[in-house]
């Protein structure tokens, strides 16, 4: 099969997408990973890891991890060409030893209630996994202090610190969430892709971002995972795994034959995924996910003739809260239909035309968090319409693959090679599956992630 990659060289990171209302992975436990989640209640396991990569940040005698290390320092020379006045390293990797004796002295300066605010436990600190830095203005004003979030260099910093791989970790007003006061100037990395997944989705914090699905025994749990219809209508949730790939599957229902297109998605943004149905005998329906498991009964949110249509599912434009359908008859009129109230889909509205024979996925190709719509001709072609965020469509389309008349679906994942990554998973003619990393305008990685998966209907 011929690929056609757009730019020719893959990029160096994914640009995660806003559309996936859910995050995409559970939290992540392992202290050598860049998204590993600490707090009070997620000690470092074992409690005394030390990184093995550690080096010297700046000649400052203050340690980080490599990786995070070099990205700080471009944080710090964006911070120095955008006129902030600059920054200064304070305080980066502790050993467990250290950070015992940092808690100690704050215990019995403030009483050990008030420590606890502002201080870590020996084997609960994210300085320990040398990812964490506490920074300052270069002139010295304001260090470890909330003042700096005021300073020019302090808002720079929160307002741009994603870009380069960084968060600001305890951020004002989530003390309640945290654990932790405010501090403007402790930084933790977590890398380019999953940063700009918490910036573009508004989650302001690690532990909001690895909640989770918040019904944790919901019967689909992660945007990572896959699911799918067996010739005898059993309904099946593969797990995600660590190593990129699927698990064994766990039936999640039965009496799913007869089905035309199934579809994940959030309809009523309640924060558990349902599933969207569209059926032969020409129905539309949603079944909402319950906290439980399980699913409820079908709510039928259009009638009539959906058998005869294409369609893709997502969130189509910002002026809507919920996703909604966007999809064409034989007539090649394309259309956008609100789903206003998270129930029956509203009155639709044209949105082009000479649609006739395309296949449809939707997809945040261009990674401006604005969904597009990709489009495979009967030739292969994988062409991109660029939505621009509003319900209509901006700029020239443009071919960004080709080859991909060998496949039989095509659906969008979210966090199956890691932590707010996301990408396309193509189930081949012959059953086999491919994950198409996806970065702003351009394909980031590719793999072979399954195969055997002939007989099954996928979910977008």
């Amino acid at each position: 099969m011929a690929l056609m990659f757009a730019g020719g060289a893959f990029a160096s990171a994914a640009v995660p997408l806003t559309a996936n209302p859910l995050p995409s992975l559970d939290p992540i436990s392992d202290p050598a990973s860049t998204s590993v989640l600490v707090n009070k209640s997620r000690p470092l396991n074992p409690a005394n890891y030390a990184p093995a990569d550690l080096i010297n940040v700046r000649g400052t005698g203050q340690y980080m991890r490599q990786e995070a290390a070099a990205w700080l320092n471009g944080l710090f020379q964006g911070a120095a060409d955008a006129g902030t006045g600059g920054l200064a390293v304070v305080s980066g990797y502790r050993s467990y030893a250290q950070q015992q004796q940092v808690y100690s002295s704050y215990v019995s300066q403030y009483g050990q209630a008030y420590a606890d605010t502002i201080s870590a436990r020996p084997g609960y600190s994210e300085h320990q996994t040398g990812m964490a830095m506490d920074i300052g203005n270069a002139a010295g004003s304001c260090g470890l202090t909330t003042c700096f979030g005021d300073t020019v260099a302090g808002k720079w910093v929160a307002a741009n610190a994603y870009k380069y791989g960084f968060i600001v970790r305890y951020p004002n007003g989530y003390t309640n969430i945290t654990g932790y006061s405010y501090e403007p100037w402790h930084l933790r990395y977590v890398g380019v892709a999953l940063a700009t997944d918490m910036n573009r989705r508004g989650f302001a914090t690690l532990e909001q971002y690895f909640s989770g699905n918040p019904a944790g025994a919901a019967s689909i749990k992660s945007g990572a995972d896959l699911v799918a219809a067996d010739a005898s209508g059993r309904l099946l949730r593969y797990p995600a795994t660590t190593a990129g790939g699927y698990a064994a599957p766990v039936q999640i229902g039965s009496g799913w034959t007869g089905l035309k297109q199934g579809f994940v998605v959030d309809w009523d943004i309640d924060g558990v995924y349902d599933i969207l149905a569209q059926w032969d005998d020409g129905t539309l329906g949603v079944y909402r996910g319950l906290p439980g498991g399980g699913f409820a009964s079908q709510v039928v949110v259009g009638n009539g003739g959906w058998d005869r249509m294409t369609i893709t599912v997502g969130k189509w434009t910002h002026a809507d809260a919920r996703p909604g359908v966007v999809g064409y008859f034989p007539d090649g009129v394309l259309r956008y239909y609100p789903n206003t109230f998270g129930g029956a889909l509203s009155a639709p509205r044209a949105i082009g035309t000479g649609w006739n024979g395309l296949e449809l996925t939707m997809a945040d190709w261009e990674g401006d968090g604005a969904n597009d719509i990709l489009a495979r001709t009967a030739s292969g072609s994988l062409i991109n319409y660029r939505g621009d965020g509003w319900a209509g469509f901006y700029g020239p389309a443009t071919t960004v693959g080709t080859g991909w008349q060998y496949m039989n679906t095509l659906l969008p994942g979210f966090g199956l090679t890691g932590a707010g990554t996301r990408g396309i998973t193509a189930q081949t003619v012959d059953g086999n599956l491919y994950n198409y990393g996806l970065g702003a305008g351009s394909w980031t990685t590719y793999g072979q992630v399954g195969s055997g998966w002939n007989g099954l209907k996928l979910f977008k």
